[in-house]
């Protein structure tokens, strides 16, 4: 006679709902709720690189137990490590080509996210990292101190979910943005255009339509399916207004933006 198990199921509604609201506001919560069919996990984020070997990674998206505020706290501390930076990396660059590397991971003795780790209370984190075309992104799902380690059951569990989430995740970057942005002022490189300020002031409309897709977070293909134009197109407009503007990068263009829109007046 076979032995037989308890199996806990894994629901279907949950990821419809997840797939269903991949570009809305509900996304976040849905997620972390069927991550947790597998396994109790409180937390997760996402860290983006636009060009691996260039760019630092950027939290681009967050939810759970922890404060936004944690949340971009404890990225700012952990992007000031290189060491830290180069990790994550090194892993997108590892992760195989149509496919994803997932590892588990908590501090060692003297390493620096002991410290963060101690503060909210997280005890061992599950990632995947996947490269997406020059660049790549990892997904971080954080398991709460008072939930324990993760047993061998619940890791089988979430060897079959965290592949759909993070790709959902990655989904969701290229058609809404990245959430680093939703805290900045309300500002657009196209209405610094019309008010003649500054270099903005020689920006086309397609050229300053990118840039504020840019501000916003969005990857070279979500601005490409945001503006109706092709990803070469795209590619060659964000070039242009990055040599009128010159800057060359995101975070450069947005504090340029903010530094002009005072200059301007309002």
């Amino acid at each position: 006679m076979g032995d037989k198990f308890a199996v806990k199921a894994l629901s279907y509604r949950d990821a419809i709902a997840l797939v269903a609201s991949v570009d809305n506001e509900a996304f976040c919560a849905n997620l972390l709720r069927f991550v947790s069919r597998a396994a109790r996990i409180d937390n997760f984020g996402a860290y983006y690189v636009s060009e691996l070997g260039k760019v630092t990674p950027v939290l681009s998206l967050w939810f759970g137990k922890m404060s936004d505020y944690q949340f971009r706290r404890n990225a700012a501390e952990l992007m000031s490590h290189e060491a830290i930076r180069n990790e994550i990396l090194n892993s997108i660059r590892a992760a195989p080509v149509g496919g994803a590397l997932m590892e588990r991971w908590h501090p060692p003795q003297g390493d620096p996210r002991v410290a963060i780790y101690e503060r909210v209370a997280v005890l061992e984190k599950v990632t995947i990292s996947t490269r997406m075309g020059r660049g790549g992104f990892q997904t971080f799902y954080g398991r709460s101190l008072a939930c324990g380690w993760l047993s061998a059951d619940e890791m089988v569990r979430l060897e079959s979910v965290l592949p759909l989430a993070h790709e959902l995740t990655g989904l969701r970057h290229r058609l809404v943005g990245s959430e680093a942005f939703r805290f900045t002022p309300s500002i657009t490189a196209s209405s610094l255009r019309e008010r003649n300020v500054t270099a903005f002031a020689s920006l086309s409309e397609r050229e300053a339509e990118v840039c504020d897709c840019i501000v916003k977070g969005l990857t070279v293909g979500g601005t490409a399916m945001m503006l109706g134009i092709a990803e070469s197109s795209t590619r060659t407009l964000r070039q242009r207004a990055y040599r009128k503007l010159n800057v060359t990068s995101a975070t450069e263009l947005m504090a340029m933006m903010l530094h002009d829109h005072g200059a301007g007046g309002e």
